[in-house]
C-alpha cells in the first residue's frame, strides 16, 4: 500500500502542480525528497539512496551535453545568418498552407538522419519553427508538427538511442525492429500528413515574402557560406556521425561564418553563445531572437533530477508491485493494452523517455510471448506517448528549444495515431485470430513472422 500511495501523491504533484504554473523543476525536486523519504521508511539508509540516485543520473551525462551544445547552435545559426538566409529563401518558395506539412515531413527526414529527436528540434525544428513564424502560419500547428516530426525518427531511426535501448532491453535486432516499425507506422504517417495539410489549407492569413526577405537582407549578408553550418549537419548525418560530434562542428562552422561574414567580434561570441542572439530591429527580432545555453538551463536540471528516479525505483523495489497488476490486466485484455496503460504511467511519472522505458519494459516483460512483440510494442507506446506528457522533458526540451506553444502538443497528431492505430490492430486481432495471416495484414506488413499479433496469453 505505501509504494500505490507515494506513486499517487508523486501523480498527484505533477497533475496539481501543472495545472498551478509551479516550474516543473521545483515539483520533480519535491518529488526526488518524497522518494527519498520512502526509501528511508523502507529502511534504507539516505547516502545509499543518493548513491543510487547519482549512478543513474551519470547515464544521462551525455544528453546534459548535448542541451549546452544545443542552446549554444542555435545562438550561432542565428547569427551566422544561416535561419535568416533559411527563412527568406523558403518564404518565398513555400505556400503559407503547406508550411505545417513541410515542418512535419522535414523534421522526419532530419529525425532519421540524426536519430534523436533534441538534435533534429535544435536544427531543422529551429528552422520551422523562424519560417512559420515570418509566413504567418498556424505556430500551434506547427510546434506539433515539428514535436510528431522530430519523435518520427526518434523512435524509428537505427540511430537513435530510444531504438537501441529497446533493442537491448529486449534482445531484439535494431534493424529488424526499424522494418517493423516503419510498416506498421505507415497508416498512421500518411493520415497525420493529410491531417497537417487541413491544418495549413484551414489556417488564415500569410506574410508578405518580399517584406520578410528584406526586413533580413538589411540585417544580415545572405551569401551561400552561411547555409555551411545547416548543410554540414546535414552532411555529417548522412555519414552517421555521432550526433554531438555533428552539432559540434556546425557550432564551429557558424563561429567561423560570424566572425568571417556577419562581421561579428571574436570577443562578443562566448557572451553571444551564452546568452543567445538578440537584436535591436523589431521587425526582425521575432523571427531571430533566441537561443543561448541559458536557454537550456531548465531543461538540464528537469533531465538532472528526474534522471536520479531510476535508481532509486531500482534500489526500493517501488514498482515491483505493479508488475502482477499489468500482468493481470493484459492477459483480460491484450498485451498492446496492457502495455500502452502502463507507458502512460510510465511517462508520467519518470518525466524522461529513457527511464519511462526502462520502467515500462520492466512493468511489461511478462506479458509478450517473445522480444520482438515487446520491442514492438515499446516503440508504438512509451517511445511516442512520452513527448505527449506536458511534464516530461521529450515534451518540454523540444518546444522550448524551438520556442512554439507549450500547446502544440495538442497538434503533435502523429503521435496520437501511431498507439490508437496499433491498439485497434491489437483489439481487432484478439476478435479475428486469422487477421495476421489475411492479405491486408500482409501488405501493411502486419505478418505472424514480424511478431505483431496481439492475442493474450491464456488466464
Amino acid at each position: 500500500m505505501a509504494e500505490t500511495a507515494t506513486l499517487g501523491v508523486f501523480a498527484g504533484m505533477l497533475v496539481a502542480g501543472t495545472a498551478m504554473g509551479i516550474p516543473l523543476v521545483a515539483i520533480l525536486a519535491a518529488g526526488l525528497a518524497l522518494f527519498l523519504a520512502y526509501g528511508m521508511h523502507r529502511g534504507l539508509r539516505l547516502p545509499e539512496l543518493l548513491r543510487a540516485g547519482a549512478s543513474s543520473m551519470r547515464s544521462v551525462a551525455s544528453m546534459l551535453v548535448l542541451f549546452v551544445v544545443a542552446g549554444a547552435l542555435a545562438a550561432a545559426w542565428r547569427a551566422s545568418g544561416t535561419i535568416a538566409a533559411i527563412v527568406s529563401w523558403s518564404s518565398s518558395l513555400i505556400q503559407p498552407s503547406a508550411a505545417v506539412l513541410a515542418a512535419f515531413l522535414l523534421c522526419c527526414l532530419m529525425s532519421l538522419l540524426m536519430g534523436t529527436a533534441f538534435g533534429t528540434a535544435a536544427t531543422m525544428g529551429v528552422i520551422c519553427m523562424a519560417v512559420s513564424h515570418a509566413m504567418g502560419a498556424n505556430e500551434l500547428a506547427t510546434g506539433g508538427a515539428v514535436l510528431a516530426g522530430c519523435y518520427f525518427g526518434d523512435r524509428c531511426s537505427p540511430l537513435s538511442g530510444s531504438a537501441v535501448l529497446v533493442s537491448k532491453l529486449t534482445g531484439t535486432s535494431i534493424y529488424d525492429n526499424v522494418r517493423r516499425m516503419l510498416r506498421t507506422g505507415l497508416v498512421p504517417f500518411l493520415v497525420a500528413c493529410v491531417a497537417y495539410l487541413a491544418m495549413g489549407l484551414l489556417a488564415k492569413g500569410g506574410a508578405n515574402a518580399a517584406d520578410v526577405a528584406a526586413a533580413l537582407a538589411d540585417k544580415f549578408s545572405l551569401s551561400w557560406l552561411v547555409i555551411l553550418p545547416a548543410a554540414l549537419v546535414v552532411a555529417l548525418s548522412l555519414a552517421h556521425v555521432n550526433v554531438l560530434v555533428a552539432m559540434a562542428a556546425s557550432l564551429g562552422m557558424a563561429c567561423a561564418v560570424c566572425v568571417g561574414v556577419q562581421g561579428v567580434s571574436p570577443a562578443e561570441l562566448p557572451q553571444l553563445l551564452v546568452f543567445g542572439y538578440h537584436v535591436a530591429d523589431p521587425a526582425v527580432a521575432p523571427l531571430i531572437d533566441g537561443g543561448g545555453v541559458v536557454s537550456m538551463a531548465n531543461v538540464t536540471l528537469v533531465v538532472g533530477i528526474s534522471s536520479t528516479y531510476a535508481g532509486i525505483f531500482k534500489k526500493t523495489g517501488l514498482l515491483d508491485g505493479a508488475v502482477g497488476l499489468v500482468t493481470g490486466f493484459s492477459r483480460k485484455s491484450t498485451p498492446f493494452i496492457g502495455v500502452l496503460a502502463t507507458s502512460v504511467v510510465s511517462c508520467m511519472v519518470a518525466c524522461n523517455q529513457t527511464l519511462a522505458i526502462m520502467l515500462t519494459d520492466q512493468l511489461c516483460r511478462r506479458t509478450e510471448s517473445n522480444g520482438s512483440a515487446l520491442a514492438l510494442d515499446l516503440e508504438n507506446s512509451v517511445v511516442i506517448v512520452s513527448p505527449l506528457v506536458p511534464w516530461s522533458i521529450s515534451n518540454v526540451a523540444v518546444l522550448s528549444s524551438v520556442g512554439a506553444p507549450a500547446l502544440s502538443i495538442v497538434t503533435a497528431t502523429f503521435c496520437y495515431l501511431l498507439p490508437l492505430w496499433t491498439l485497434a490492430i491489437s483489439v481487432w486481432q484478439r476478435r479475428r485470430p486469422e487477421f495476421p495471416d489475411s492479405r491486408p495484414a500482409q501488405l501493411l506488413g502486419l505478418t505472424p513472422a514480424d511478431d505483431v499479433r496481439r492475442i493474450p496469453a491464456a488466464a
